[in-house]
């Protein structure tokens, strides 16, 4: 699960992580576990026993059917002034209204007044609401009290009396559940309470209640006596309506005006298609007549009869000669000045010879032409059809426009006829309407004299058997849910929020810096001694090889904080290389104020440098491990920072009798002072805890060891744990799962 975190001092400003797996949730888990098992303990507690204890609340319930034996009075919007129709109620509709009529408030009251409201109020009692009235009965008893009841008259407050006819009423409200089946008209209450019988014998003394008042609020006051009236009224209206349209028909003579529509519409259709038609025959003669008139004006009255000509010898000549000419030029060489000529001569005998072709000579006769006598008589009989033709086109506009006012007459008649007998048909409607209401109402009358009623009650209620609240398996099993759900997500947020190092891979992406070793947290009866051992023997190969390659000689093992292991490590390190065959030497401190040395210490202390009177330093002593020596730097006076210069100079007299020396330094944050040091230190190993040291404290303690000029050889993080446990870890390395948990 990746995240970022900031450190400003690091330059490091994002922090990875790998991507879960499974050994990430099992690690997540784990570690988690007791945050979750107590999310989990908690949720079952409640839900558990809190079930138990919960008061058990019986549920009673009533079916009712709405029928239509009776049909209310109900009117829509009128027509006109006084006619109404009958409104469209749907089922819905129904259901909807006998609910609100079931609930009403008046019902409740007359409900609480038929138990009583000790009864009521006892029945509604819960086990525990004598917890929820704790403060108004502490307030009331307080009240009474006479220093308090004289304040409270000062300040003029006046407790209210106690309304028990509205809290009883108000617990039923809250315990009345009433609504309607889909699809069906039945609708179905119920009415909850701790007493089961209270509940059944409530909610049949409720049903009872509202069948009674559904009754009188469906009937109708009056209403026979105001529908017999009304009746009447309409009848009148009905009669004096079909009078008017009768004396309208006889006025006019209409007896099927549709029929007379119908006749009219084809008198003017026919007489509009002569109309037409005698249009276009009058139209037709006029292009005739003026087609006529135009080829008369083109013919001649008289026209030669015979016509005899002689042929002009100068046509031949003429063309002979053309003909010459042009054999003539086509022999010259063109754009020449003859052949120039010779075009000329040529262009001079062609016009001679239009000109004479012109010349023709002989005789001619004339006489009466009969193109135009027979042009003529066709003029005259066009010109005596058209005068024919415009008397009845006249006629047939006439005809045309009386029948059309006789139309337009017709339709103001016909509008007239619709109105009164609309008329006639809304009163007739409304008669019967009224027709209807009026034996209705009779109806209703034997009804209510019978006592029935549109609503039914299906099956009344019973004491219930069993509780329906609380669901004491289901909540135990929702609470098993929200604690495990809650328990996960705590876990995982947790594990989100999380800013300390558990991983190898962790501290690498987080912090780019190479980790020498992981140290497990050696726990009793595990294989951890093995794992520690093993990490530790590869830091002390990358310490070695560091000594081979570069020379390194002196070792600084380090922290962030207090209390991270930093001892334990230099020390289990600095065995680790004695039994490499190393000439080791550790040098351990101790702070001022801690322990005082003996007077044989003292005498053996070396002096070094200024202040030395002030600092006090052992000789190394042997150990159990023949290359391995301890030195103990003690800090009795002085400042910090002689300490740590002291403790530099007694490191450097010491590189040339010991092949390699690890300080166990102090941690830098609490000691800054040994930055003057770490620059005449070969090598500085961080030591950081998991699951304490968090990332910001880490990146800065880098970068101030790095700032100061000290080579970082790497990290260890100690005291890992083995979350996951040895036979879930077995079974998953055993499937192919990632080792290094």
């Amino acid at each position: 699960m990746p995240y970022t975190t900031g450190l400003p001092e690091a330059n490091s400003a994002t922090v990875g992580r790998s991507a879960f797996g499974l050994r990430e949730h099992l690690i997540t888990v784990f570690r988690q576990k007791r945050l979750l098992l107590t999310i989990l303990g908690v949720a079952t507690i409640v839900a558990g026993p809190g079930s138990f204890l919960m008061t058990n609340i019986y549920s009673a319930e009533v079916r009712l059917l709405i029928q239509n034996a009776r049909t209310p009075f109900s009117m829509s919007t009128p027509l006109t002034g006084q006619v109404f129709t009958p409104s469209d109620i749907t089922q819905k509709d129904d259901v909807a209204t006998e609910v609100q009529i079931f609930t009403s408030p008046i019902l409740l009251d007359k409900l609480v007044d038929y138990f009583g409201n000790e009864r009521v109020l006892a029945s509604m009692r819960g086990r525990w609401d004598w917890v929820a009235e704790l403060p108004k009965t502490a307030f009331k008893q307080l009240a009474g009290l006479p220093p308090v009841a004289q304040f409270l008259a000062t300040i003029g407050y006046a407790p209210k009396p106690e309304n028990l006819h509205y809290q009883a009423v108000q617990q039923i409200r809250a315990h009345l559940n009433v609504e309607g089946v889909r699809q069906t008209h039945v609708f179905v209450a119920s009415l909850d309470s701790p007493d089961p019988n209270f509940s059944a014998d409530a909610l049949n003394a409720l049903v009872a209640i509202y069948l009674d008042h559904q009754l009188s609020i469906r009937k109708g006051k009056g209403a026979r006596e105001f529908f017999d009236e009304q009746t009447k009224q309409m009848r009148g209206e009905l009669q004096q309506a079909e009078l008017r349209l009768q004396a309208f028909k006889d006025k006019w003579n209409i007896v099927s005006i549709e029929d007379q529509k119908r006749h009219l519409l084809q008198q003017v259709t026919h007489t509009e298609a002569a109309l037409r038609e005698s249009q276009v025959q009058v139209a037709e003669t006029e292009v005739r007549i003026t087609k006529l008139k135009e080829r008369l004006a083109g013919q001649q009255e008289a026209i030669p009869l015979t016509n005899v000509s002689e042929r002009n010898p100068m046509l031949d000549q003429l063309k002979n000669r053309l003909m010459q000419m042009e054999l003539e030029y086509s022999q010259y060489v063109p754009d020449s000045p003859a052949a120039a000529e010779l075009v000329r001569e040529i262009a001079a005998v062609r016009a001679r010879l239009q000109a004479e072709s012109a010349k023709v000579t002989g005789a001619a006769t004339s006489g009466v032409n009969q193109t135009y006598q027979e042009l003529k008589r066709t003029l005259v009989m066009e010109e005596g059809r058209r005068e024919s033709l415009r008397p009845r086109l006249s006629e047939l506009t006439k005809q045309f426009k009386s029948y059309r006012d006789s139309l337009n007459i017709l339709d103001q008649r016909e509008m007239e006829l619709q109105g009164l007998m609309r008329e006639v048909k809304v009163k007739q409607e409304a008669f019967d309407v009224y027709l209807k209401k009026e034996e209705e109402s009779r109806i209703n009358e034997v009804l209510d004299r019978k006592g029935i009623s549109n609503v039914n009650a299906i099956e009344h209620a019973m004491a219930p058997q069993k509780p329906v609240r609380p669901r004491k398996f289901l909540n135990v099993v929702i609470g098993l849910l929200i604690g495990l759900v809650g328990g996960f997500g705590s876990a995982y947020v947790s594990e989100y929020m999380r800013r300390t190092f558990v991983t190898r891979e962790e501290v690498e992406d987080t912090l780019k810096r190479p980790v020498l070793a992981a140290l497990p947290l050696v726990r009793p009866g595990t294989s951890d001694v093995g794992s520690f051992d093993l990490e530790l023997r590869q830091a002390a190969q990358q310490v070695i090889r560091s000594y081979h390659e570069r020379g390194l000689r002196t070792v600084l093992v380090t922290s962030a904080l207090r209390g991270e292991g930093r001892s334990y490590v230099a020390a289990a390190l600095a065995r680790v290389l004695a039994q490499q065959k190393f000439r080791m030497l550790l040098i351990t401190f101790e702070e001022a104020g801690s322990e005082q040395p003996t007077p044989g210490d003292a005498a053996a202390g070396l002096k070094q440098g200024p202040g030395a009177d002030r600092l006090l330093q052992e000789t190394p002593e042997p150990t159990d491990c023949p290359q391995l020596h301890r030195l103990l730097v003690r800090h009795r006076e002085g400042t910090a920072l002689e300490f740590a210069e002291h403790l530099a100079e007694v490191a450097k007299t010491m590189r040339d009798r010991f092949d390699l020396i690890v300080i166990d330094g102090p941690a830098l944050t609490s000691f800054p002072e040994m930055r003057v040091a770490i620059a005449g230190i070969d090598g500085t190993i961080l030591v950081i805890e998991a699951e304490r040291t968090v990332s910001v404290a880490a990146s800065r303690t880098i970068a101030a060891i790095e700032a100061a000029g000290g080579h970082l050889l790497g990290l260890m993080l100690n005291k890992r744990r083995y979350i996951i446990p040895d036979w879930i870890y077995g079974r998953w390395l055993a499937a192919g799962g990632r080792e290094g948990v």
